[in-house]
């Protein structure tokens, strides 16, 4: 139980900090330089499995990744809500990362 109250408790942090500076440094705080590429990574991956340009295997190709990092972000997006699912498809399009 207590995973659970911990990850809610930084989850409303993360979102008391309404600046992206004040985000950056929070993060910085709590996540390690591979954590945070870990997560650099995994966003370009949603990005592309989103922008549905290439097979996954092309994805993997051209990111220098793991075929299995691509397959766990497809299988993630999968399990995903309609309602997040749409409003990821959205940033990714207003904001072409």
């Amino acid at each position: 139980m207590r995973s659970k109250e911990g990850w809610k408790l930084f989850l409303d942090l993360c979102l008391e900090t309404k600046k992206c500076s004040r985000l950056e440094e929070l993060l910085s705080l709590f996540l390690t330089i591979e954590e945070k590429e870990h997560l650099s990574s995994r966003m370009q991956i949603i990005k592309a499995l989103l922008k549905k340009k290439g097979s996954q295997r092309e994805i993997s190709d051209k990111m220098k990744v793991s075929i299995s990092q691509i397959t766990r972000g497809s299988n993630a997006l999968k399990i995903i809500s309609d309602d997040l699912l749409e409003f990821l498809e959205s940033y990714v399009q207003k904001y072409e990362l």
